[in-house]
């Protein structure tokens, strides 16, 4: 079973990401002159070591959700030892968008490597009747170091380790869990070239 914690952080980063994205207001001048959204992945910044917006392309998602991100939301913060580098993908369907997260050891900070120990392999107390709903994280082969999907029947994100960092990947639209853990599959192929 997933720990709480774990179901946790999942939730806290997913309405990160919606509150990143649906609640800034441009100003007038962002209005009158706003940046095109990046097609191709930039060089990372100093902050997190990577910006998550540039790690996928217009075309990689418009392959996956059959639509290209018409804006990025991006959102970074230090804390806990770890660099966390979030975008929202905003596609013109809302709910076909995308977040992805990237976290990283913050200079001085903890390892990361701890955290996804913390999230998916602490030892965890029996199931109480009120977590009938939480589901067990499950192992996800052949993508990184190690991979877990998490999810309840109304949505779910893909975990997945590299080096000294780690992804979170959540899809929107329609679909089972089997093809929105495909889709995050893609996409996680992709940012994990950029990584």
């Amino acid at each position: 079973m997933m720990h709480r914690a774990c179901r946790g952080i999942t939730i806290l980063v997913s309405l990160l990401g919606l509150a990143t994205g649906s609640c800034s207001k441009p100003t007038t001048q962002d209005r009158a002159n706003p940046p095109p959204p990046s097609t191709t992945p930039a060089a990372p910044t100093a902050d997190t070591g990577a910006d998550a917006c540039t790690l996928l392309t217009k075309e990689e998602i418009r392959a996956v959700q059959g639509e290209a991100f018409k804006d990025t939301k991006l959102s970074q913060k230090t804390g806990a030892g770890l660099a966390v580098s979030q975008c929202y993908f905003e596609l013109p369907t809302a709910v076909n968008s995308i977040v992805l997260t990237v976290t990283r050891k913050a200079e001085g900070g903890a390892d990361p490597g701890q955290s996804w120990q913390d999230m998916f392999h602490r030892e965890r107390a029996p199931r109480k009747k009120e977590e009938v709903e939480e589901k067990e994280a499950q192992k996800i082969d052949g993508l990184g170091e190690e991979a877990f999907w998490t999810g309840t029947r109304v949505g779910g994100a893909l975990f997945v380790l590299k080096g000294n960092c780690y992804i979170r990947i959540s899809v929107g639209g329609a679909g089972d869990q089997a093809q929105k853990i495909e889709k995050s599959k893609a996409l996680a192929e992709n940012v994990l070239k950029r990584l």
